[in-house]
């Protein structure tokens, strides 16, 4: 595919280039990262600085969605559904590298039709940022993923006027548009018709197998034990599994509706009653959003390193967690009470479902 435009900008990333002294300019947020960690940065985009005006984007529009109507950011959707590097656009990153974005000018390759977008919105700066993993080695109010890079892209002056031992508010809006809504219930009726439960399960990330809940006889066994508790429940697997009657996968539901997948997950996200499933994007998304019954499987990382406190969630913890200290690092230890996760740890190296099956009975009854 062709180049549609360039553009010459100054590029920066968090550690490089000055980027927090940066007013009244127009920034393009280059964000490559997992579905998890745009919902986060819907906490770190209150923080930036108020007289830039910012644009985001990546070459996968089933993450942009996320950004949607935003209040700050204006989500730049790229024409690929998919995550990818924009390498088969002809462009991989724009032509640039992460190394060369060390405040200094870069001649930008925009591919169609990501390049008109980004031409009308003309940037005077790029971030990309490398959004470094910091797994708890960071102590409060920075002990979070999201809440270190802030530290490396906002003034400590500007910082100090923010509450940190409150949880951050994220600004993503969780509404899906009304008619992506729409769509999606009456999908949803004819599987799960009024008076039903709905309970989503996501098992398995893209990124880390040993943070996978075991395998899909684990969820199918929690999901058989709570309709033998309660047969109003229907299940929606996040990972197309089989979990027994009154289940579902939701690409098997939804994927012919043929909309970026952040934009339906929003959707169904407004419908589901309970939230089961271990640290990845659509855990981070029902965590920030709020209001959803929700149970964290924790088998290889630590709630303390990525998200915010939420009263409706309870996180259970596999003993590996605290074999290797996890818990000990000091984005646990340094925590004020009033950032707390609501945490059961466990003494097995699994998370059975009878575990998973108590934890939502205190939550819910």
């Amino acid at each position: 595919m062709s180049i549609a435009a360039e553009a010459t900008v100054r590029a920066m990333r968090e550690d490089r280039g000055r980027f927090a002294l940066l007013s009244g300019r127009r920034v393009l947020i280059y964000w490559p990262h997992g579905l998890g960690d745009w919902v986060h940065f819907g906490a770190i985009a209150p923080l930036l600085e108020p007289s830039n005006t910012y644009a985001i984007t990546r070459f996968g529009d089933d993450y942009v969605s996320v950004m949607e109507e935003h209040p700050r950011i204006l989500a730049l959707c790229s024409g690929v559904r998919a995550p990818s590097d924009g390498a088969d656009l002809g462009a991989r990153h724009f032509g640039l590298s992460l190394r060369a974005c060390n405040g200094g000018s870069v001649r930008m390759e925009l591919p169609s039709p990501i390049g008109r977008n980004v031409s009308a919105f003309a940037p005077e700066i790029l971030l990309w940022t490398d959004y470094p993993e910091t797994e708890g080695r960071t102590a409060y109010p920075f002990h979070t993923k999201a809440r270190n890079l802030a530290r490396l892209l906002v003034p400590s002056s500007r910082l100090r006027s923010f509450d940190l031992s409150k949880p951050l508010v994220n600004t993503v809006d969780f509404a899906a548009p009304p008619a992506t809504q729409q769509r999606l219930d009456e999908r949803l009726a004819r599987f799960a018709p009024p008076g039903t439960r709905l309970c989503v399960v996501s098992r398995a990330g893209v990124t880390a197998g040993r943070k996978n809940w075991g395998n899909s006889s684990e969820a199918l066994d929690f999901a058989i034990r709570m309709r033998r508790d309660d047969q109003r429940w229907h299940f929606i697997s996040m990972d197309d599994e089989h979990l027994g009657d009154g289940a579902a996968g939701f690409r098997e539901l939804f994927a012919d509706l043929d909309q970026p997948f952040a934009r339906l997950y929003k959707a169904l996200a407004a419908r589901a009653d309970l939230f089961v499933g271990i640290p990845a994007g659509p855990l981070h998304l029902v965590m920030a959003r709020g209001s959803i019954p929700t149970i964290g499987l924790w088998l290889a990382h630590h709630p303390d390193w990525y998200d915010e406190p939420n009263p409706a969630a309870i996180h259970l913890i596999g003993r590996r967690v605290r074999d290797h200290g996890f818990d000990r690092r000091p984005a646990t230890t340094t925590k004020p009470a009033s950032l707390r996760h609501r945490l059961h740890y466990l003494d097995k190296p699994t998370i059975d479902s009878q575990a998973v099956l108590e934890a939502v009975r205190a939550l819910i009854g």
